[in-house]
C-alpha cells in the first residue's frame, strides 16, 4: 500500500501532538570496533556489476561476518534507509538486506535473533509498515523469518548523551536499538539540502521520535548539525554497509540524474565510510560536492571533535576489489587517497 503525503503527515502530526513516551535509561558506552586493523578504521570498497557479490566481497574484505555474531546472546537489527516508500536508490535495496541477513544466518546467528527495523519520515513513508511492505522488506523478512520493526509501533528509551553540544534532555530512540547487540546501517548516497549528504552518520535520524525530529529540523544550520551528529552517540553502529551501485547527484529525486558507480562500500566505522563514500559522490558530481574538500564537511568535523572517528586516511585501512575489472578503479583510489589526507 502506497502512502500519501497528506497521510504521512496526519500520522506523524498525531505523534508530535502525543508524543511517545521514553523512561530513561543509563547511557551505554559505544562498543569497540570489531573490524578494526591495528587501531584504524577499516574500509572496504568493491567495484562490482552484482550487488550481491559486491556485499559477499566486501564482507570477505573486512574478515566476515562470523566476527560480527562471535559472543552475540541478544538480536542484531539492520537499520535500512526506509525515509520514503521510493524505490532504491533513494530508500535502501530489499536486496542489500536480505544478502547480509543471509550472510548472518550463514554465519550462524538464528533468524528470529535479526531484526530489519525502521522509522519512516513525515513526507511519504508512516506508516512504516506500508513503506517496509512497498520497498520489498516484508518479503524478505518472511521470507528468511526473521523480524521486523516499526519503531512507532515499539516501546523508547531517553538516553543522556556525554560529550554532546545539544540534546539536553536526552536523545529519545527505539529500546531495541538502545539493547540490540549489533546494529548493522545500510545507508544510500545522495546529496541533501543541510548536511549536503545523506549517508550513515545522517541515517540516525530515523532512529528518534517525531518531537525529536521537530527540534533536530527547527533551525537548519550549525545547530542542526550538531544535534544530527550527537544522535550518532546514542548507539553503536558495529558495521556499515553503503549501496553505490547507484546514486542520485542532484537535488530532485525520485526524479533526478543518476550515476551509476557500481560500488559497496563496508566500513568498520561510520565516518570513515561516509569519508569514502563522499570521495566517490565527488567524483560523479553530486550536487554540493564538487568544490569542496571532502574532510571540510561539518558531518566529518563535528563527528571527529564528538570522537565518532576519522576521515584521515592516516587512520583508515582502506581494502579495495575490482570484480567488474574496471581500468578506472585504481584511479578512484587514488583520488580517495589524495582527498582525505
Amino acid at each position: 500500500m502506497r502512502n500519501t503525503h497528506e497521510g504521512s503527515m496526519a500520522v506523524y502530526n498525531r505523534f508530535v501532538e502525543n508524543p511517545i513516551p521514553g523512561p530513561p535509561v543509563q547511557y551505554r558506552p559505544m562498543r569497540d570496533e570489531i573490524y578494526s586493523a591495528q587501531g584504524r578504521h577499516t574500509v572496504a570498497i568493491v567495484r562490482t556489476e552484482d550487488r550481491g557479490r559486491g556485499i559477499e566481497e566486501a564482507l570477505r574484505l573486512m574478515g566476515g561476518l562470523g566476527r560480527l555474531v562471535e559472543g552475540v546472546q541478544g538480536e542484531v537489527v539492520i537499520k535500512p534507509n526506509c525515509n520514503t516508500d521510493d524505490p532504491f536508490p533513494r530508500n535502501s535495496h530489499h536486496e542489500t538486506v536480505r544478502c547480509i541477513a543471509e550472510g548472518l544466518i550463514a554465519a550462524g546467528l538464528p533468524a528470529e535473533r535479526i531484526c530489519v527495523g525502521d522509522m519512516s519520515g513525515r513526507f511519504r513513508g508512516l506508516p512504516t509498515r506500508n513503506t517496509m511492505e512497498e520497498m520489498g522488506l516484508r518479503r524478505v523478512a518472511d521470507e528468511l523469518g526473521i523480524q521486523l520493526a516499526c519503531f512507532e509501533e515499539e516501546d523508547w528509551v531517553t538516553v543522556r548523551l556525554p560529550r554532546a553540544s545539544s540534546w539536553p534532555d536526552g536523545v529519545k530512540i527505539p529500546r531495541r536499538i538502545y539493547e540490540a547487540d549489533r546494529i548493522v546501517l545500510t545507508p544510500i548516497m545522495r546529496p541533501h539540502r543541510t548536511p549536503v549528504f545523506t549517508i550513515a552518520t545522517k541515517l540516525s535520524v530515523g532512529l528518534i521520535d517525531p518531537v525529536g525530529r521537530e527540534w533536530l529540523h527547527w533551525n537548519r544550520n550549525q545547530d542542526f548539525m550538531n544535534r544530527m551528529i550527537d544522535i550518532n552517540l546514542a548507539f553503536t553502529a558495529d558495521l556499515v554497509i553503503t549501496d553505490g551501485m547507484e546514486i542520485y547527484t542532484d537535488m530532485r529525486p525520485p526524479d533526478g540524474k543518476i550515476a551509476k558507480p557500481g560500488l559497496i562500500i563496508a566500513g568498520s566505522n561510520r565516518i570513515a565510510a561516509d569519508a569514502v563514500a563522499v570521495c566517490v559522490m565527488k567524483q560523479n558530481g553530486a550536487h554540493g560536492m564538487i568544490d569542496a574538500p571532502v574532510r571540510e564537511h561539518l558531518t566529518f568535523k563535528i563527528g571527529e571533535e564528538r570522537g565518532l572517528g576519522s576521515s584521515s586516511i592516516g587512520d583508515i585501512e582502506l581494502r579495495a576489489s575490482n570484480l567488474a575489472e574496471d581500468p578506472d578503479f585504481d584511479g578512484l583510489l587514488s583520488m580517495v587517497r589524495e582527498e582525505l589526507v
